[in-house]
């Protein structure tokens, strides 16, 4: 599962398979949801928007997305299907060529998400952040979809929602030690033949594989990072050591005082 996503302030130079990408900006749609103008950094939650790379005429370029999926076929006001659809942030690429609300979007609208890192909470309630040692972007590969209300009550606020959902596969070793699910992490070629609008359905089922590198890196940080409300750095800030690389054991969370006295400080 990966439910919580923290970016950069500026997204840092990107190259995939040697080649430095130039990545612009795109202007809003028209009618665009309101919401997509509030910045979010730390903490992205379903709901609120995240920098999404898309690929148009060959060409790359940023664009912000709800974390969420709406499918482009799904009926309602903004409201309704907010309900009906709060649980399409993540897609499991073993269902996502059979699933409605996905079967499109990952067959013609691929993106990547880049981040700085994401959470997971091995006892649902302990969050560790997760992320490279050397700090380079990590780039999540998303489906997205455009959806407009036809509803008199949202035209004012914006009827267009653009989003998006991280696919997710099994874990490598070292994320299994945090959720049996993990994003699915792409790099250099892979990541380049993903945004390919030509690339058949093997060959995106082949790209289907646990990620493994030794510079992911885990650590403890306050619960804080639990409330979506909190969009501080402060759900990066680490108070344990770095789970280290070796081992296969699953993360066992010991709770102890001093760590607890972290949760309470401004």
């Amino acid at each position: 599962m990966c439910g919580r996503l923290n970016q950069f302030a500026s997204l840092p130079a990107l190259s995939l398979a040697g080649k430095k990408l130039r990545i612009e900006r795109r202007p809003k749609k028209k009618d665009e949801d309101r919401k997509v103008e509030v910045p979010v950094i730390h903490n992205i939650c379903p709901t609120d928007y995240a920098d999404v790379l898309t690929m148009q005429a060959d060409e790359i370029g940023i664009e912000r997305m709800r974390f969420g999926l709406v499918p482009s076929w799904a009926k309602g006001s903004k409201k309704e299907v907010a309900k009906k659809f709060g649980l399409t942030f993540n897609a499991r690429c073993e269902s996502i060529f059979d699933l409605a609300s996905y079967r499109g979007p990952i067959l013609g609208q691929r993106c990547l998400i880049p981040v700085q890192g994401w959470h997971e909470w091995p006892d649902r309630t302990t969050p560790y952040f997760i992320h490279r040692t050397d700090d380079e972007p990590v780039l999540l590969a998303g489906i997205w979809d455009v959806w407009e209300s036809r509803s008199p009550d949202d035209f004012e606020s914006g009827a267009v929602i653009t989003s998006m959902s991280v696919v997710t596969t099994a874990p490598g070793r070292y994320m299994a030690k945090f959720h049996d699910r993990s994003p699915l992490i792409l790099e250099g070629e892979a990541a380049l033949a993903w945004m390919q609008p030509s690339i058949q359905t093997e060959d995106l089922r082949a790209l289907f594989r646990p990620y493994e590198s030794k510079l992911l890196e885990a650590y403890r940080v306050s619960t804080t990072a639990n409330l979506a409300r909190n969009k501080s750095a402060e759900a990066l800030r680490p108070i344990s050591p770095p789970v280290p690389q070796a081992g296969d054991e699953p993360v066992k969370v010991e709770v102890d005082s001093g760590s607890q006295m972290l949760l309470f400080e401004p």
